[in-house]
C-alpha cells in the first residue's frame, strides 16, 4: 500500500501545473494611469474647505500651518526681551554662561492668543509660524529694543496633529491612519513604508492612489509598485487626506491560493493538515 504522502504529491503536482498555465493571464493588471490622467491627479488635493474631508474621513488643512488653540509654541529670541527691568542695559553687556539666545514655551491659549514678556498677549491663532515672527518683531521693536530683534517661532507640539493625516490599506502588512505633519513631504514609498510594507505572499505590483479635487469629487491613478516600478514610486508624492489603495488582482489571488496549497503538510498518522 503506498503512503499517504505519494497519494497526495501527484495531485498537488497536478494543480501547481494547472495554476502555472494561468499565470500568463494573470500578469495583466490595471492599466497604469496616462499623463492626461496623472496630470488631473496631481493637480488635485489636498482640500481647500477647510471643514470638508479626505478620502480617509480626516480633515485635511492645506498650505503653510496655521496655529490652533492648544499648540505648543517654541521662540527662539534674545534673551534681553525677557528682561523688565530698570538695569536693561547691563543685559547687554557680555556674561560668562548666559546665552544671548533663550528657547520660550508658550502654549495657544482657548481665544487664540499667547503671552510673551513684557508685550503681554499676541494673536496666534490661524497665523502662520512667519505671520506670528513678524507680528513679534513689530511689538518689541522699535518700542523696547534699538534693533529689530531676531525671532524664530516652531511648533513644538500640534494640537491637531491627527486631522493631517494619509493612509494605507490593502495588501500591506499594516494598513492604518498615518500623521502627516505640516513640515514634511511623503512619497509613495515611504507611505508604503508607514504600512510595514507590501504583501510578499501576495506580491502586487500595482497601487491606486485616491484624493478629491477642489470640487470635492474623488479622483485617483494607478501606479506601479512592481520591481521595475520601484524607482519611479519614489517620485510620486503623497498628499494629506490621501487614501493609498493596495488592491487584489488575479495575480495576486492566485498567488494567496498557491502559497495555501503550498502550505498543506502531511501529518503523522497520514492525514494533512494546513498552517
Amino acid at each position: 500500500m503506498q503512503s499517504p504522502r505519494f497519494q497526495i504529491q501527484p495531485c498537488l503536482t497536478g494543480l501547481l501545473c494547472i495554476m502555472g498555465s494561468l499565470f500568463t493571464a494573470a500578469g495583466c493588471g490595471p492599466a497604469l494611469s496616462t499623463s492626461d490622467q496623472r496630470e488631473e491627479f496631481d493637480q488635485a488635493g489636498p482640500v481647500r474647505d477647510p471643514n470638508a474631508r479626505g478620502i480617509s474621513g480626516i480633515k485635511s488643512n492645506p498650505g503653510p500651518y496655521r496655529v490652533v488653540p492648544g499648540d505648543i509654541l517654541e521662540f527662539q529670541m534674545p534673551a534681553v526681551l525677557r528682561v523688565v527691568s530698570s538695569d536693561l542695559p547691563e543685559w547687554l553687556r557680555p556674561i560668562y554662561g548666559r546665552k544671548d539666545v533663550e528657547p520660550y514655551l508658550v502654549r495657544v491659549g482657548p481665544k487664540g492668543a499667547i503671552v510673551l514678556p513684557i508685550v503681554g498677549e499676541v494673536s496666534a491663532a490661524d497665523r502662520t509660524l512667519a505671520e506670528i515672527e513678524a507680528a513679534v518683531i513689530d511689538l518689541y521693536y522699535p518700542k523696547y529694543v534699538t534693533n529689530p530683534p531676531m525671532v524664530v517661532c516652531e511648533v513644538t507640539k500640534y494640537q491637531r496633529e491627527n486631522e493631517r493625516v494619509f493612509a494605507v490599506v490593502g495588501l500591506v502588512n499594516k494598513s492604518g491612519v498615518f500623521p502627516y505633519p505640516p513640515d514634511v513631504q511623503y512619497n509613495l514609498m515611504e507611505a508604503l513604508a508607514f504600512a510595514g510594507g507590501l504583501d510578499m505572499v501576495a506580491d502586487p505590483r500595482y497601487v491606486k492612489i485616491y484624493r478629491q479635487d477642489a470640487g470635492g469629487q474623488s479622483v485617483f491613478a494607478t501606479f506601479g509598485v512592481g520591481s521595475k516600478a520601484l524607482a519611479d514610486a519614489y517620485g510620486v508624492p503623497i498628499k494629506p487626506g490621501d487614501l493609498v489603495y493596495v488592491d487584489h488582482t488575479l495575480r495576486t489571488r492566485l498567488n494567496r491560493f498557491l502559497a495555501d496549497v503550498i502550505h498543506v503538510t502531511i501529518g503523522v498518522g497520514g492525514g494533512y493538515t494546513y498552517n
